[in-house]
């Protein structure tokens, strides 16, 4: 039997507060590629400066809110079909478009995350633990080929495929050489064949 929980109109109104000011953080952060400011974040969202720290402790809570629900909103896009079934080609194929998919809609609060993980333990922990679904995804995807190497040999593997197809990677390809999609959907794919033939 489903639980209902009540919510109270003062409960509901600091719900739909603290959603708008983490959507309007993401919108601002995917249109610039940049950490906006509080007074931007306020602008957009319609909630005040002083109010947003009642909702939020802090930037860190708030920079930890945003990135949560990026990855949110991601991880239904970095789903594979089909884990591990079929030829290489064709699981390679559905690695990559998966991939090249999750990397254009991550866009710049991936990076902010990446920047800043290093100074905030609370970001960094939710950086580590969407990379560890990524390299269970290559485990798991590429199975027969990581298992017929030594131990050492899958884990380089894994390594280099999960390097290879980051958002790190895509945001180098495409905005510091100007690769286009195509591009970078065929060299990843070359480079996995390659690697993993």
């Amino acid at each position: 039997m489903e639980q209902v929980v009540a919510v109270d109109g003062r409960t509901a109104r600091r719900l739909a507060n603290r959603s708008a000011v983490v959507e309007a953080m993401l919108g601002l952060i995917d249109e610039t590629g940049l950490e906006p400011s509080v007074e931007e974040i306020a602008d957009r969202s319609g909630i005040s400066e002083r109010s947003i720290f009642r909702y939020f402790d802090g930037l860190d809570d708030l920079r930890r809110a945003a990135i949560e629900r990026n990855f949110e909103r991601v991880a239904p896009l970095l789903a594979v079909d089909d884990v591990g079934i079929g030829p290489l080609d064709e699981r390679v194929a559905r690695f990559v478009d998966t991939r090249l998919r999750a990397c254009e809609a991550m866009g710049g609060a991936s990076r902010v995350a990446r920047r800043n993980a290093p100074f905030q333990p609370l970001v960094s922990a939710e950086v580590a633990r969407f990379r560890r679904q990524l390299a269970e995804q290559v485990r798991a995807h590429f199975a027969p080929e990581l298992q017929a190497r030594t131990r050492a040999e899958a884990d380089d593997v894994e390594v280099i495929v999960d390097v290879l197809v980051s958002v790190d990677a895509w945001d180098q390809l495409t905005s510091d050489l100007g690769r286009s999609r195509t591009q970078v959907r065929r060299a990843w794919t070359r480079a996995l064949l390659a690697l993993l033939g």
